[in-house]
């Protein structure tokens, strides 16, 4: 539709405009006196003072100047803020999904993998991680184009539309995923394609509405292509669509049949889960789809928890849920547009006034009943940083529906006012939805720009750069497992590795699908299992100290990060000694064998990470902070590992030997470093101390001493919330007394 170029809330309707004489045209149907001119065909969504020519009315789903204005400028915002090289999260796992045309986890997002592979091949230049960034957001700012029309079609307001746009587009949480490979971009654009299609429907004549329900159809198969939340907002539209089908006497059997026709159309994307599953070429996928029971597994995250985040997992609850959301909405979309949401009960009521809040009050059903559904499901502890992170990214579906809600609040409530006060004669309304979009993009634009940000690229490369030839590594987590996995598979980075998930052994379908393509990896079985032995279907299962002893003495086997905590066999032969970031499979006995060889190599490991330590006391919120909070431990790791096994040790001269590489490690990286880890203190603090009980020398004693002291109290102003700190303290007053008596005359010299 195409607006008026003005910055006024209406659009002048045609009726209105006079002639020279300055009288009014009247215009009359002489066979139906009571039709109006098609000039006078008012829209039923829109405000009471405001018509449409037809001309407009007819462009259907175009996209009008402004509309395209509003696209190519968040195009431009995006692009220029997106990331460089590959992000966090599941970002690793569904390119390569993408890359390989493999299957993504549950419930495998179709739709968003054949995208992805069609944009790696229509966009000719950058690294695979870019350009996934790049579709990703190209698609964001199409969501925002099309949420502006939603808003527009509602209210004829331009400003209405800007309003909407700009508060959702660049709020936190938006920008946030909206330069990031991931699904959520994809699926705000197919709730404003919803969204659009919806009000088009409430707005077109008897006619139009099966045409019209039949995109709708197609629209709601296609965004459950992609995310299943999307499946609440579908479950609201589909009763209204039949009902009003009904009540326009258009619904029929055929009708049912061509909307079951779209809506499966919009459904096709899965049948690539079984098509890629039964070609099996992908070195990397999640599942075997090849059976209806595989099928069914993936399609209802059978694997994760149907309706559910996790598996295993407790959250705080439906009512905490919802404060939660409550205050991520005052606080990243801004008080103001909780205001204007507020006011939207206001809006209904003065809406149905002219029988035109039909959408809106199904918004509203649509908002609640997703809200509220969410907040039930929704089991993680949102306590934790990173949880909360997983959470927040499936507010994006309420929030893109409130900010619309909230728009045509906004444009109703100006519209009011400017009865009493001339808000439009001086186009106040345009002055206030451009100063808090601009101020809501000001305030976000340095905490969501990414462009400079390559934190999980280092992480990645460094961990892969220091592994030996041909050594094995078994992930685990998303963080190394997403990361490793697309600079080995895609970007072809060290090809003499063996990258295998030790997590996902625990599936059956693991060794059938992966395995093939694992050469250089020895697996004793078909799936790992809590013991040995042969299922009732012939599947031979392993142990994981099994798959250890298959591969420990042809190859080095690392664990990265750590060791799976589902089968702990292996705990009986074999120990974990720190690499970096990872962990090397030694056998018991051997913790401190090669002791040169593995001090210089964790020394090297994380020596050039230079990117900023995460201030948190919880835990990092974002994967960018998990990696780097991973490898600021890695730099001193080492000398952790040797104070926390060094009591095993009998010989006093080994412990000296040991404390004082230990000793050597903190004091190196504590002097190279102007900030470090509250926790160095501490530990350099515990390793002063355990040598200075086996240093002889009177002087040595009292430096450790003095440097016991000054780390503890370090450790304690460095704003922990360690709940030794009262028993540190008091042990620091105590080794301040002995000092001070060792230093007295020699008396205290013992």
């Amino acid at each position: 539709m195409r607006e008026q170029h003005s910055t006024t809330t209406s659009v002048p309707a045609p009726a209105d405009v006079h002639k020279k004489g300055g009288r009014k045209k009247k215009w009359k149907n002489k066979k139906n006196p009571t039709k109006s001119h098609p000039s006078e065909r008012r829209d039923t969504e829109t405000n009471g003072t405001q018509n449409f020519s037809s001309r407009e009315d007819e462009r259907g789903f175009g996209f009008s100047v402004v509309q395209l204005a509003v696209t190519g400028l968040l195009s431009a915002v995006y692009v220029a803020t997106m990331h460089p090289s590959l992000p966090g999260g599941d970002a690793g796992e569904l390119i390569v999904a993408a890359d390989e045309l493999g299957v993504a986890h549950p419930p495998g997002y179709p739709l968003s993998t054949l995208m992805l592979k069609a944009a790696f091949l229509l966009i000719p230049h950058g690294s695979v991680a870019w350009r996934a960034n790049l579709f990703t957001s190209l698609v964001a700012a199409l969501a925002g184009g099309f949420l502006y029309q939603a808003v527009f079609l509602m209210t004829g307001s331009v400003v209405a539309g800007l309003l909407a746009t700009g508060m959702f587009s660049f709020s936190r949480l938006t920008w946030t995923w909206s330069v990031t490979a991931e699904v959520f971009a994809l699926n705000n654009l197919l709730v404003a394609v919803l969204l659009v299609t919806a009000v088009r429907f409430s707005q077109c004549g008897a006619k139009d509405k099966t045409k019209v329900s039949q995109l709708g159809a197609l629209v709601c198969g296609l965004c459950l292509s992609n995310q299943h939340t999307t499946v609440v907002y579908v479950a609201i539209l589909v009763p209204w669509v039949l009902h009003s089908l009904y009540i326009h006497k258009r619904l029929s059997v055929g009708l049912l049949f061509k909307l079951t026709l779209w809506f499966v159309l919009g459904l096709l994307p899965y049948i690539y889960l079984p098509l890629s599953s039964t070609s099996g070429h992908a070195r990397w996928t999640w599942g075997d789809q090849s059976t209806i029971s595989g099928f069914l597994t993936h399609l209802l995250r059978r694997e994760y928890g149907t309706l559910e985040l996790l598996k295993d997992h407790e959250g705080q609850g439906l009512i905490m849920g919802l404060f939660a959301y409550m205050e991520h909405v005052a606080k990243d979309l801004t008080p103001a547009m909780l205001f204007f949401f507020a006011t939207t009960v206001f809006s209904v009521y003065n809406r149905s006034r002219t029988g035109r809040c039909e959408m809106t009050v199904v918004m509203f059903a649509m908002l609640s009943t997703y809200t509220v559904f969410f907040a039930w499901r929704a089991n993680l502890d949102i306590v934790k940083p990173l949880y909360r992170g997983v959470v927040e990214r499936f507010w994006l579906q309420s929030d893109l529906i409130l900010v619309a809600m909230a728009a045509v609040a906004f444009s109703d409530v100006i519209r009011i006012v400017n009865r009493l006060v001339p808000l439009l004669k001086y186009h106040a309304d345009m002055l206030i939805a451009l100063t808090l979009v601009a101020m809501h993009l000001m305030m976000n634009i340095t905490e969501c720009d990414q462009s400079h940000n390559t934190v999980v690229q280092d992480f990645a490369l460094t961990s892969l750069k220091a592994f030996p030839e041909g050594a094995v590594i078994l992930t685990k987590g998303d963080l190394p497992s997403n990361s490793l996995r697309y600079y080995h598979l895609t970007e072809g980075v060290r090809p003499d590795l063996v990258l295998f998930d030790q997590e996902v052994l625990t599936y059956d379908w693991s060794v059938p699908m992966l395995g093939r393509h694992t050469e250089g990896l020895v697996l004793p079985g078909d799936q790992l299992y809590l013991r040995s032995g042969v299922d009732d279907q012939g599947k031979k299962r392993f142990t994981f100290e099994q798959l250890l002893d298959a591969n420990f003495n042809r190859k080095p086997v690392f664990g990265c990060i750590g060791a799976q905590d589902h089968e702990p066999s292996w705990e009986q032969t074999y120990i974990l000694r720190p690499f970096g970031v990872c962990m090397q499979f030694l056998k018991k006995g051997a913790e401190f064998s090669q002791l040169d060889d593995w001090l210089k190599a964790s020394h090297q490991f994380a020596v050039n990470w230079s990117h900023p330590i995460p201030h948190t006391t919880q835990g990092g919120s974002t994967w960018e902070e998990v990696a780097s909070e991973e490898m600021w431990r890695a730099k001193t790791v080492a000398g952790l590992y040797i104070l926390e096994t060094v009591d095993r040790i009998q010989s006093n001269e080994k412990k000296t030997t040991l404390l004082g590489h230990a000793f050597q490690i903190y004091k190196d990286a504590i002097e190279t470093h102007p900030h470090i880890p509250g926790y160095w203190h501490k530990n350099f603090a515990l390793v002063c101390e355990k040598l200075r009980h086996l240093t002889q020398d009177f002087s040595e004693k009292v430096k450790l001493i003095r440097t016991t002291i000054a780390h503890f109290k370090a450790y304690v102003n460095s704003g922990t919330s360690d709940p030794e700190i009262p028993a540190i303290e008091k042990a620091v007053k105590q080794l301040q007394d002995y000092a001070d008596s060792m230093t007295k005359g020699g008396g205290g010299r013992r």
